[in-house]
């Protein structure tokens, strides 16, 4: 059953049309409601590898996200966030802890910090919370960051790299990496129906797990979803939302820069979209895009059960994904580069009584920002090590925040290249730096992305340059001296 985007929005009005309702009636009223003698309660959605290009609210025309958008229509959307890392673990480590892999030393997937970190959703245990996340966790320290946890990652039909031996893979249209290293699933039909993935189960164990929590009970419930991460197999009709003569991306991003690094060509080796035909990258981007509209789809349903249940009258919504993907552009898949499309992530927030509505900030951000924020809105203190870092102000106000330089960073070690190297970037307004086995100078590159939105020059050696790359570089030294070297057992 062929079902493009036209009907999936038609199909979706329902249930769109009643959450821009829950904003424009119930929640923006003035009128107490049974949760308003309690702090506001938080849901962070989470999804994995998501590309800002697969939100309507992003400014993209072939995205199938009407649930989401809505949402985003309601609140603030932050359209220059950077993840703390373009990589899994450390990424997930920032977002909790509210500070970047140089502070908490986690740089790699591999390993674990060999002391405890401070997870700032402990903070609001203490603040009389009840904290708990449902799917992937994936952040691999020694203490726990939720009261109740389960994680929930894949399906047993579909893994990373091949299907179940029922299911042979001819007969789903899958897309797969030939490797060598990893046969990674980069597109396919899901072979089972919708109620057997592991996302719908994300879903069905927070419901639960609100349905017996105490009324007077303040929450923080997280459902973290692996998708639209590999594997990327998409349950019907969602494998059909978005046709592939609708996906454009820039045909100038279809290999690498000239000037890219030797860490950074080392990575592209790992999923080069050359050893693909043409057939199968547009194939695979469908595929990814199909996946997303099958989170907006559940994440809309799940929106609209808790406003049934009462749920969202006095509820903080945030969206995030942990980092970014490449589909082709720059000439790979995957992730871990600084370039735009691993780097920038959907990152927005919801809450009427205390966020501004239909606003849009430009202002480049960290999502290490996000439980700063939370921890604000909700008026539970912030600890000594991130105040500063919220952006409740710029949320009420829905005014631009003030302007910092924005860090990122991680270690290729996880796969066996250039073992304890520090790969960081940092970006200040228009410019952004990367620095590639630093403090190695000729690893770095420094680009403009008002008037080279695609990254394909270096100002480095730009005498007209000279200044930013020498501030931005002052940045960068600050921010490693500042903080902490790799954990030689996180690395």
């Amino acid at each position: 059953m062929t079902i493009h985007r036209r009907e999936f929005l038609k199909r979706a009005a329902w249930t769109t049309s009643s959450l821009t309702a829950a904003a424009a009636s119930g929640c923006r009223t003035s009128s107490p409601t049974k949760s308003s003698n309690k702090r506001p309660n938080v849901l962070w959605l989470m999804t994995d590898e998501q590309r800002t290009d697969s939100l309507g609210c992003y400014g993209n025309s072939w995205a199938v996200s009407p649930h989401l958008d809505a949402f985003a229509r309601e609140g603030v959307v932050f359209r220059n966030a950077l993840t703390g890392s373009p990589l899994c673990t450390p990424g997930r480590c920032a977002l909790l802890t509210g500070q970047y892999p140089a502070e908490t030393g986690v740089w790699t997937n591999h390993g674990q910090p060999s002391g405890p970190l401070e997870h700032l959703t402990n903070v609001m245990a203490q603040a009389g919370y009840r904290t708990a996340s449902f799917g992937k966790q994936h952040y691999d320290t020694q203490n726990r960051a939720w009261q109740d946890q389960e994680q929930i990652t894949l399906s047993d039909a579909v893994n990373y790299f091949s299907y179940a031996p029922q299911y042979p893979m001819d007969r789903y249209d899958v897309v797969q990496y030939p490797g060598p290293p990893y046969k990674w699933i980069f597109g396919g039909r899901y072979p089972e129906p919708v109620e057997h993935t592991a996302e719908y189960h994300v879903v069905q164990k927070a419901k639960v797990w609100l349905g017996a929590l105490p009324q007077d009970k303040p929450f923080l419930l997280q459902l973290s979803f692996n998708a639209p991460h590999t594997p990327v197999s998409v349950p019907e009709p969602f494998d059909t939302a978005v046709p592939e003569e609708s996906i454009h991306l820039a045909p100038e991003t279809e290999g690498l820069p000239d000037y890219a690094p030797e860490p950074l060509r080392q990575l592209y080796g790992m999923a080069r979209s050359d050893r693909l035909s043409p057939e199968q990258i547009r194939k695979a981007r469908r595929y990814y895009y199909g996946l997303t509209a099958f989170v907006d789809h559940l994440y809309g349903e799940f929106l609209a059960w808790m406003r049934a249940q009462g749920l969202l009258e006095n509820t903080i919504v945030v969206y995030v994904s942990d980092h970014g993907a490449h589909l082709g552009d720059f000439g790979m898949f995957q992730k871990q580069t600084f370039f735009n499309p691993a780097l920038n992530v959907p990152f927005f927030f919801w809450y009427p009584t205390g966020v501004a509505g239909g606003v849009t900030l430009n202002t480049p951000v960290s999502t290490t920002s996000l439980m700063p924020t939370v921890l604000e809105l909700a008026g539970v203190e912030l600890p000594e090590r991130v105040r500063g870092r919220s952006l409740a102000g710029a949320l009420a106000k829905g005014k631009e925040p003030q302007a910092r330089p924005v860090f990122s960073g991680h270690t290729l070690s996880s796969f066996n290249l250039c073992p304890a190297k520090l790969n960081v970037a940092v970006r200040e307004g228009d410019w952004k730096l990367s620095s590639w086995n630093t403090p190695d100078p000729a690893g770095r590159t420094l680009v403009n992305l008002a008037d080279d939105p695609h990254e394909r020059r270096n100002r480095m050696d730009d005498s007209a340059c000279r200044e930013v790359a020498q501030r931005l570089s002052a940045h960068l030294e600050g921010h490693l001296a500042a903080g902490r070297a790799p954990d030689p057992n996180a690395v």
